[in-house]
């Protein structure tokens, strides 16, 4: 479940076997005089009394929070709520989805700004994504807007984790799809420190980042990874769901077959 503010409306995503789906019906049909249902969409159009959205607005975003139980409400996400709240002249849509059809996904790519910042760019904002990043590099965080996070680049080790972070990754209900080439060029400033590498033992290193390995690790452990990674993004586990996300799952699973063959032909012909 999600809430998102669209160009014509704010849009409230939520699953079929929701709880709050059934409650947030019952009191757009007793609360609004303009509310239509739509195939599986309700769309609530604006009768001129934006506290009845506001209200619904703000249990529809808390409702998220307390879906995602491991997370706190932090003070950016206030922000988003009262960035939403800014909004509800809008008309407010409640899309029904299944239960599994609530991958959304946000490719994030790496600009340097100056010698001391990095931003990381998400292509659209996510607070789910935008709180994974800002824990994974809490040693180096800086602050962050609705779809940029700000880093420090200047202390010790930076450029090893930032490298890390590089990978396809599901967190609840958002794939990461994160841009290699611009983690691989630091934003335009060159290579990780790689350049005695040639091309070939720099695509072989990417094949090992693929697999969320490392290119040191023995091959049974990589192929252990290989096996996770292939079950978890099998494009059978997104059947029927958006053509993004099954695509996404494509191109992902597809990597990690190429990846996998790479590795294992080049330790073949090594041997």
């Amino acid at each position: 479940m999600y809430v998102a503010l669209n160009e014509k409306y704010i849009q409230i995503t939520v699953e079929d076997d929701n709880a709050f789906l059934h409650k947030a019906i019952a009191y757009a049909e007793k609360y609004f005089s303009k509310s239509y249902r739509l195939s599986r969409t309700v769309l609530i159009l604006d009768d001129g009394e934006r506290f009845k959205k506001d209200y619904l607005i703000n249990w529809a975003y808390h409702a998220c929070l307390q879906n995602d139980q491991n997370n706190q409400t932090t003070n950016q996400e206030m922000q988003d709520l009262e960035y939403l709240l800014d909004f509800t002249y809008l008309p407010i849509r409640i899309k029904i989805v299944g239960k599994n059809s609530l991958l959304e996904r946000v490719k994030i790519s790496l600009r340097i700004i100056n010698g001391v910042r990095v931003m990381l760019k998400m292509s659209k904002s996510n607070a789910t994504a935008r709180r994974y990043i800002a824990t994974l590099f809490d040693e180096y965080y800086l602050g962050c807007d609705r779809d940029e996070i700000y880093l420090d680049s200047t202390k010790p080790y930076f450029w090893d984790s930032i490298i890390n972070l590089v990978s396809f990754k599901v967190i609840h209900n958002v794939i990461l799809d994160f841009d290699y080439e611009s983690f691989k060029n630091r934003g335009g400033m060159g290579g990780f420190g790689d350049s005695f590498l040639t091309d070939q033992e720099r695509e072989l290193r990417h094949s090992y980042m693929i697999l969320e390995s490392h290119y040191q690790d023995d091959f049974e452990v990589v192929k252990k990874r290989y096996l996770q990674l292939a079950k978890e993004y099998h494009p059978d586990n997104v059947f029927g769901q958006d053509s993004e996300v099954i695509e996404s799952y494509n191109e992902r699973f597809r990597a990690i077959q190429e990846a996998y063959e790479k590795i294992r032909n080049t330790l073949r012909i090594a041997s």
